[in-house]
């Protein structure tokens, strides 16, 4: 499934944009038009501390990964493994007919993905002779088809099952003795001899299939190890889980269908990075779509909205002309707990609550729904002001640039993809489509989404 070139591709893509700013530039203040015009009056009692409580985790991102596989290769494959001669013997003896010589040769294999199962047939040709008295008077040449069953989908340990192997015979094997008068059917006799040699050619199919435990488990120890990133910050992919999907019917490709679940995110450091869970059991999902919903969270400091409430300049014709001198902010759930010392034309402190917001195509955070709690409006309306028309002006001073915009995200993914393309399979991204999904503030740090719909294909050259 090439997991780790998947968490590979992830990690860069997120490490290209991670040379943005996190704060935006800041502007200079300017001389205010009438200091302090407006007091706020002092508090009657300290406003009550927030109560933080924690933000809820994004949604499990479902990235998924088209795998195409030429079956003319798996069969080439077969044939360079698996000996033409099955099974040969001389001297057998079949009663008053004398003795049998015979030998059986496979013919090409031909591989097709049919229902729940890949089958590789290969048709089977015998040369049988009857001899007595050290003559051969009779032969034949029967004919059969030797067929075998692979499950395509993995049990849970992430292992194939056992192939089935049949055997159907579509010419029998009769010789003639005594002039005519006794007929040896020798078809039994053929089919006993190829049995254990049929074994074989099962256990050989069965070794030639790759170890995909293996390989999953290195991809999950790769997933879940924090990941620093060259210009700075830390890939955490956080796996929770593996899905498979459906194997398309096909008689030229394997084509199939996984899904990581996962929840990445680039934050400003590894840390401890996210709890390690051991590998889950794999999952099987028969609906499993074309296309994925991946959900990237991009960490940028509280502080560095603290810095933009400071260097703001309130916009033009608002009144009263407000600046904030000094922000303290904290996170409240999903929400920004701001105190501010107000300065300009309205002096005093003020406690704002506000939701963060990222929504446009600019990959800046914003603040929304400002709101003053009663006892914070009380004093607004005191110094003759609208309290919720306050609330929005003062909400509407920071902006936060994240290391990203959208369209840089959306150029991206396909010219990352075809540099992990190598000698034996080639990579492509394709993004149906991407947009900015919303933020939330989670302890010292607000958490921008991305939200991306699409897949990975790798193809076998």
């Amino acid at each position: 499934m090439r997991v780790a070139a998947i968490g590979a591709l992830l990690g860069t893509f997120l490490s290209s944009c991670a040379s943005g700013s996190s704060t935006a530039p800041a502007a200079p203040p300017g001389a205010p038009a009438a200091e302090c015009a407006q007091r706020l009056g002092p508090r009657s009692a300290s406003p009550p501390a927030p109560q933080p409580s924690s933000a809820p985790a994004a949604p499990p991102s479902r990235l998924l990964v088209h795998a195409q596989l030429s079956l003319a290769k798996l069969a080439a494959e077969l044939e360079a493994h698996v000996a033409p001669r099955l099974a040969e013997g001389s001297g057998v003896r079949i009663g008053p007919a004398g003795v049998l010589d015979y030998s059986v040769d496979r013919g090409a294999f031909t591989l097709s993905v049919a229902g729940d199962h890949l089958v590789v047939e290969t048709p089977v040709q015998g040369r049988a002779r009857a001899c007595r008295g050290g003559r051969c008077y009779a032969g034949c040449e029967p004919r059969a088809l030797v067929r075998a069953e692979i499950p395509v989908w993995l049990r849970p340990d992430y292992r194939f099952g056992p192939s089935r192997l049949s055997l159907e015979f579509t010419n029998g094997c009769k010789v003639r003795a005594l002039g005519g008068m006794l007929s040896v059917d020798v078809t039994p006799l053929l089919e006993s001899a190829l049995a254990p040699q049929l074994e074989r050619v099962r256990r050989q199919i069965d070794g030639r299939l790759p170890d995909v435990r293996v390989r999953v488990e290195r991809a999950w120890r790769q997933l879940s190890t924090p990941r620093p990133l060259p210009l700075g910050g830390c890939l955490i992919v956080e796996p929770l889980g593996f899905v498979q999907g459906p194997v398309e019917p096909s008689l030229t490709t394997a084509h199939a269908r996984f899904a990581l679940l996962a929840r990445p995110e680039l934050r400003t450091d590894c840390g401890d990075g996210a709890a390690r869970i051991p590998l889950p059991p794999l999952s099987a999902d028969p609906g499993l779509p074309d296309d994925g919903s991946v959900t990237i969270g991009m960490e940028v400091p509280l502080a560095s909205l603290t810095r933009a409430f400071e260097a703001a300049t309130p916009e033009a014709g608002s009144k009263p002309r407000v600046f904030v001198a000094r922000a303290a902010l904290e996170a409240l759930g999903e929400n920004v707990s701001a105190e501010l010392e107000l300065a300009g034309e309205l002096c005093g402190a003020v406690a704002l609550q506000a939701e963060p917001a990222f929504a446009g195509e600019d990959g800046v955070i914003e603040l929304t729904a400002g709101a003053l709690d009663t006892g914070e409006s009380a004093r607004v309306r005191a110094a003759g002001l609208d309290p919720a028309a306050l609330a929005r002006q003062l909400a509407r001073l920071p902006r936060v640039s994240t290391p990203f915009s959208l369209p840089m995200l959306r150029a991206a993914p396909p010219a990352l993809a075809r540099l992990f393309s190598d000698p034996m399979f080639s990579l492509s991204a394709r993004v149906s489509s991407l947009r900015a999904a919303g933020a939330a503030a989670r302890g010292q740090h607000l958490v921008a989404w991305v939200e991306a719909h699409g897949s990975l294909w790798l193809e076998q050259k």
